[in-house]
């Protein structure tokens, strides 16, 4: 499976250190799950990590991190009308998805690459009671990656691209050929896997956006378990 993350992280940085001061709850073993000597919560990890124990942790893997946590509570814990055991089918497809190679190590990751590569992460069949900024938010956050687990343009599309533009600029094409490409949409996804500030201006402008509920709290329809242990963390956005 294709990856850009090495190409657009900018740095390389250490694997997430799994020492007591670095932990999120040092004292609870069960904050953290080992895979294979990787350190991290399963079904928040990186598809990237989760599908290549020997993969280098790199900024994005914690970027994608975050998406998922967002991610994972938008479905765990946003009023919906949806059925109980339709969102643990979707929360455990989508995050606990894994299997075992003939060595025994675990992989997954593969259902996460998907959704980033079609770009519906979260799933669009998965529906809300109400509109939810923070679905809307996870949503613009997961867009930059369906370029990091897509193949990038070929040549010969660039050429394709370089074609069309003064036709376009000419008004002989209508500008709507250019962002139907998948060039352009592939160069704005890796740019904007390399900046950190826009992470961080979409975030900013979110909160700032009008159509935050008063009362935001989990609904009714939350999942009562999960189908393995998680993190207190985890229990902690389940309680919302």
């Amino acid at each position: 499976m294709a990856s850009t993350h090495e190409s657009s992280s900018g740095e390389v940085v250490p694997a997430a250190n799994s020492s007591k001061e670095h932990a999120i709850f040092p004292e609870d073993k069960s904050s953290v799950v080992m895979r294979n000597g990787r350190t991290g919560t399963w079904p928040f990890m990186s598809a990237a990590l989760v599908e290549n124990p020997r993969q280098m942790h790199v900024f994005l893997d914690d970027i994608e991190s975050f998406v998922h946590v967002l991610g994972w509570t938008v479905l765990c814990c946003l009023p919906s009308p949806t059925d109980r055991s339709f969102r643990k089918y979707v929360v455990s497809w989508l995050y606990d998805n894994s299997f075992r190679t003939e060595i025994g190590q675990e992989m997954g990751g593969s259902t996460k690459q998907e959704k980033f590569k079609v770009g519906d992460y979260p799933p669009e069949e998965f529906k809300l009671t109400e509109h939810s900024p923070i679905l809307e938010l996870t949503r613009n956050l997961a867009s930059p990656f369906r370029v990091r687990y897509s193949e990038p343009p070929t040549e010969q599309n660039r050429k394709t691209i370089e074609r069309i533009e003064p036709l376009v600029l000419k008004g002989e094409l209508d500008e709507e050929v250019l962002g139907d490409s998948t060039v352009p949409r592939y160069d704005l996804g890796i740019k904007r896997l390399n900046s950190s500030e826009w992470f961080l201006n979409t975030i900013q402008d979110a909160l700032e956006a009008p159509g935050w509920p008063d009362k935001d709290g989990a609904g009714d329809n939350v999942l009562p378990d999960a189908s393995r242990p998680i993190s207190n963390y985890c229990l902690h956005l389940r309680r919302c």
